[in-house]
């Protein structure tokens, strides 16, 4: 290693925006956060695939807001509405990046979580946006907190959807990076990292928008599979 750290330890809790009214509802249901509890092999690859895709954004700085969005019998195409939704905040700076996971209720009615970056909203805005554009005007945002808690919120939705879908916007992290990981995880092997340095390294990565290609490059890993 050279004299520039390739790990960071400190700790990092989401700031939420000054403007936005202080809320008495809970961050997060307990229930919903807690670890996996009788979860089927597949059910627990996709929770553990989400967990790492959300607390890998989380590892970037921004105020992180929760959004649960609804559908109703007469709405339209959820994906293509979604779009729309996303450009006109983007438009009008609300939005910078999010990631997001489908839920299906008990009706076949599609609702999404997004966890994303961006400014305070007000609710009733929302709901009259996505009432217009998807024909719900039932949505539900608030300020939270606890990366840990965020990741395993969305990680249970995915582990219960059998499809597995999710996504993401390139800025969440990076583009591709979720193929960054699995070179780091592979290079972390051939260094004999044990798994919280391979963690370390990964977050110190995301934190400094440096690519691990291209920081295991700067300390001389020959990448003999890429």
């Amino acid at each position: 290693m050279d004299g520039r750290p390739l790990c960071y330890t400190e700790s990092m809790r989401t700031p939420s925006g000054k403007a936005e009214p202080a809320t008495s509802v809970p961050l997060l249901d307990s229930k919903s956060t807690s670890a996996r509890k009788a979860m089927s092999v597949p059910e627990a690859k996709r929770f553990k695939r989400m967990y790492h895709r959300v607390r890998s954004g989380l590892e970037r700085s921004g105020n992180v807001r929760l959004l649960t969005l609804t559908s109703s019998p007469g709405s339209g195409d959820f994906q293509r509405d979604f779009r729309m939704l996303i450009m006109r905040l983007r438009r009008r700076g609300l939005v910078s990046d999010y990631i997001r996971c489908p839920e299906k209720t008990q009706t076949g009615l599609r609702h999404d979580h997004i966890l994303f970056r961006g400014s305070y909203i007000e609710q009733a805005y929302l709901s009259y946006l996505w009432g217009e554009i998807h024909n719900a005007p039932v949505v539900d945002i608030r300020r939270v907190g606890g990366r840990h808690r965020l990741a395993c919120y969305l990680a249970n939705y995915l582990a219960k959807s059998p499809s597995g879908r999710y996504s993401y916007s390139w800025a969440w992290v990076w583009k591709g990076f979720s193929r960054s990981w699995a070179v780091l995880k592979r290079a972390s092997r051939d260094l004999g990292w044990n798994y919280n340095q391979l963690l370390t390294n990964w977050r110190w990565c995301v934190r400094m928008n440096i690519r691990p290609e291209v920081r295991l490059g700067e300390i001389g890993y020959v990448f003999s599979y890429l």
